[in-house]
């Protein structure tokens, strides 16, 4: 077979939508070799280290000044002169017209949350979120949702059929197993990465954009209430933000005496699974995701998670984790102390191999292959 993708991520975003895009690529290349994989993007800015085989640039004039043009219709034309057996639109979207070239599709669906929760997206971008996913979810001809609760999404905003919609999780990257826990025992085998005045251990850890939807405010009220009660434990929060919410908390943090250590840079995959060893629990206070992905890294690395119930975190964790509801900083902080005890940190990663292993790139990789063999074979 000959699958192409929507590759924009897969080039040029260093989280997200583009770990999943990578993470995706790298994991079929490895066990499917047999099959060819095109990847057609507008541009590559070179700021990742990634594979380029099969890369695909617009072949014209036009679509080299057009980017959005290209992607959204002329790149079709270029697909199917490619001789591509499926399209696989990796982010929401799909090229117009390729049902009519005769080439199936399949569009990866990851959270419809400008619809939960427009307040956190401006009206421009919710108008076309709306119009490029309603498209495309409707004449893919299979949509795959991340979790369970993207499919009730689907179902319940987009009207999507029951019947044409797979989930399909996703894994993390490899190095993620290969530096855990269960390899490597000892939590200090690895060097610290070297990031200035980080707690060398036992501090708690949280991975996500400086957004509202990340829910960092109520993480920090927990630590206050936490503090007051005589528990001083350092934070060290990886990820970016220049907001004014972003600004806001660091300031919260300074105010409250927090002791936390933001890493607002780019930190790499090994440097997050050396993070993950030395934490005594990873926080993901997140209000809403299409998945959690920091809750399956922590998990895998062997460390145990609090997060918040309600979506689709639950699904990604299970019994691995504990819960408290997103709006509540007296349980969040209460969880938290919970994560601390001896007996329940063994009993939560006692339950992390059985709950983790449908998301091994081995398993995602094969119920993916399923989907293009079934859209190739019928």
């Amino acid at each position: 077979m000959t699958i192409a993708f929507d590759a924009k991520r897969y080039f040029n975003n260093a989280s997200g939508l583009g770990f999943y895009s990578r993470t995706l690529l790298d994991g079929l290349r490895y066990y499917y070799p047999e099959h060819h994989y095109l990847l057609y993007t507008p541009y590559n800015k070179g700021r990742l280290q990634v594979p380029t085989d099969g890369m695909r640039l617009p072949n014209t004039w036009l679509g080299r000044q057009f980017h959005p043009l290209w992607r959204s219709r002329a790149m079709t034309a270029q697909v199917k002169r490619d001789g591509v057996t499926i399209f696989h639109g990796l982010s929401h979207e799909l090229p117009i017209g390729l049902k009519r070239a005769g080439i199936p599709s399949v569009v990866s669906m990851h959270d419809l949350i400008f619809l939960r929760f427009p307040a956190l997206y401006p009206a421009f971008d919710r108008f076309f979120y709306e119009k490029k996913y309603r498209r495309a979810a409707h004449t893919a001809d299979v949509v795959v949702a991340i979790s369970t609760q993207t499919r009730d999404d689907l179902r319940d905003f987009f009207q999507v059929p029951a019947d044409k919609i797979k989930i399909i999780g996703q894994s993390c990257d490899a190095v993620f197993e290969r530096l855990s826990l269960r390899y490597l025992p000892d939590r200090e085998a690895l060097p610290l990465p070297e990031y200035p005045n980080l707690p060398v251990k036992d501090y708690l850890m949280s991975v996500g954009s400086l957004t509202p939807r990340k829910n960092w405010h109520t993480l920090l009220q927990a630590l206050s209430i936490l503090q007051k009660q005589g528990i001083d434990v350092p934070l060290v929060a990886v990820g970016a933000g220049n907001s004014r919410y972003a600004q806001q908390i660091r300031q919260q943090a300074v105010q409250n005496r927090l002791r936390v250590h933001w890493l607002d840079h780019h930190v790499s995959t090994a440097a997050l699974a050396g993070l993950y060893r030395r934490a005594a629990t990873m926080v993901y206070p997140s209000i809403f995701e299409g998945f959690g992905i920091p809750i399956l890294e922590a998990l895998t690395v062997g460390v145990p998670v609090v997060t918040t119930r309600g979506g689709c975190f639950e699904e990604v964790a299970g019994p691995a984790a504990l819960y408290a509801a997103a709006d509540d900083a007296v349980e969040l902080a209460a969880q938290i102390e919970r994560s601390f005890d001896n007996a329940v940190r063994q009993q939560l990663l006692a339950q992390i191999p059985e709950q983790i292993r449908p998301y091994s790139p081995e398993h995602i990789c094969a119920e993916w292959m399923g989907v293009y063999e079934g859209l190739t074979y019928g």
